[in-house]
């Protein structure tokens, strides 16, 4: 048995939920849920429409809408740093601005600007995402082989073969595993931004529990923001590796 792959997960899982079911135990209700309770919670929660429509399906919506945003604007300000140095050197006080501010703080700031509805929570996700695309298309770019560029310059490639055939196969690595990463902060972000500032979304499901001291219901919450952000990283790892492997071969 590799205790390396799979055996090795499980043992892991077992551990995790063995300490849970511990620490349930030694502590009051209020405080620690178990992983029964939890997941007697969340199937509960799944068999509701209403948190189908009004939390799960809106959290998803402002998380895509956001992250989208993130990628285009900050993929394409990257991709304008990565070919003329001045822009890269313009961007660096609003780049390391948007890396430096906490969580916290740019909720706070996106309900002062936008006030608290949906716009808000798409436009700080975007604001969070943007500055790990233009990083990741920067790295990328700064990767391409100077032989390929003489042989694109040699058999006279457009603009966009060369986008295409020398520059999008050196940005795909770095854009992906950035995207993985900007994807975790983003639901973290969205969640923090909806608890703090809407009125739909996981993120005010989860502050509707704590008010009623609800833990169970809360716990199955931060289990199913945490399963969708895995599942989202899958799906992004999954399609990178095809991606990758079909640009090798």
């Amino acid at each position: 048995m590799r205790w390396d792959g799979i055996a090795g997960r499980l043992c892991g899982l077992a551990a995790l939920l063995g300490a849970w079911e511990a620490a349930s135990r030694q502590g009051h209700g209020i405080a620690v849920a178990s992983p029964g309770e939890t997941l007697a919670a969340m199937a509960g929660l799944l068999a509701q429409p209403a948190f189908w429509a009004d939390d799960l399906a809106v959290s998803v919506r402002r998380v895509g809408l956001g992250f989208l945003l993130g990628f285009v604007v900050g993929g394409g300000l990257g991709l304008a740093a990565g070919f003329w140095p001045p822009i890269r050197a313009f961007l660096v006080p609003s780049r390391w601005m948007l890396t430096s501010v906490p969580g916290v703080v740019a909720v706070m700031l996106g309900m002062l600007w936008f006030g608290l509805s949906s716009t808000m929570v798409v436009a700080i996700v975007a604001l969070m995402v943007a500055p790990a695309m233009h990083v990741a298309v920067i790295e990328g770019l700064s990767t391409v082989d100077g032989s390929l560029l003489e042989m694109a310059r040699a058999y006279r490639f457009t603009p966009a073969m060369r986008l295409w055939h020398v520059y999008a196969p050196a940005m795909a690595a770095p854009l992906f595993s950035g995207g993985v990463v900007a994807l975790g902060g983003a639901m973290r972000v969205a969640v923090l931004a909806e608890a703090l500032g809407a009125n739909e979304g996981i993120g005010h499901a989860l502050s509707v529990a704590r008010t009623n001291l609800d833990t169970p219901r809360l716990y199955a919450l931060a289990l199913c923001s945490m399963l969708l952000v895995g599942l989202a990283e899958m799906t992004l790892l999954g399609l990178a590796r095809r991606v990758v492997g079909r640009r090798r071969s």
